[in-house]
């Protein structure tokens, strides 16, 4: 298996959505996308097709997007860790494997910042979908859940490989 792309997609004020892709695949996955213009952009200038959405946890600026990317790729599949109201979703929590056409995500729960936060990652590829666990040089805020969920989860992450690529949900250190 041939390393993946990872196309960072600037939304709204200071959030990142991601666009997982291959050159020699035409299927992408999209996570956690606010926005949906920036990615349809890019899926039709690259000659792609979208294949999955992949949200880490419900907040408006992880899913927002949703709606306009459904409207250009209805055959799109959802994954969430919670029903999404109007979409069909597959429902994802701890230990879920997701096989797109180009990689495996083990889904890991991370509670803490939402109580049904979930995190993606990808270990033959090294690379991580943090959400809202953490954020660049920080973890992520606490609404929904506990100090010590959100401590756990943060010890969740550092277990895995010290050479996984985090991707965050938040840029708040400029």
């Amino acid at each position: 298996m041939k390393k993946l792309n990872v196309n960072i997609v600037n939304q709204l004020k200071d959030n990142y959505s991601y666009i997982i892709y291959d050159k020699d695949n035409p299927n992408v996955s999209i996570i956690d996308p606010a926005e949906s213009q920036n990615h349809i952009n890019f899926i039709k200038q690259n000659n792609l097709l979208l294949e999955n959405i992949l949200i880490t946890h419900l907040h408006e600026d992880h899913i927002s997007g949703i709606e306009g990317l459904i409207k250009v790729f209805p055959s799109a599949k959802i994954f969430a860790p919670s029903k999404l109201n109007s979409f069909s979703t597959s429902i994802i929590k701890e230990g879920d494997i997701i096989n797109t056409a180009i990689n495996e995500f083990i889904v890991l729960e991370t509670p803490g910042h939402t109580l049904d936060h979930i995190i993606l990652h990808d270990s033959h590829n090294k690379i991580l979908f943090s959400g809202d666990t953490l954020f660049r040089l920080g973890c992520g805020r606490v609404f929904e859940g506990t100090y010590d969920q959100m401590h756990n989860s943060l010890k969740k992450i550092n277990s895995l490989e010290d050479d996984t690529t985090i991707y965050c949900g938040h840029e708040y250190t400029i």
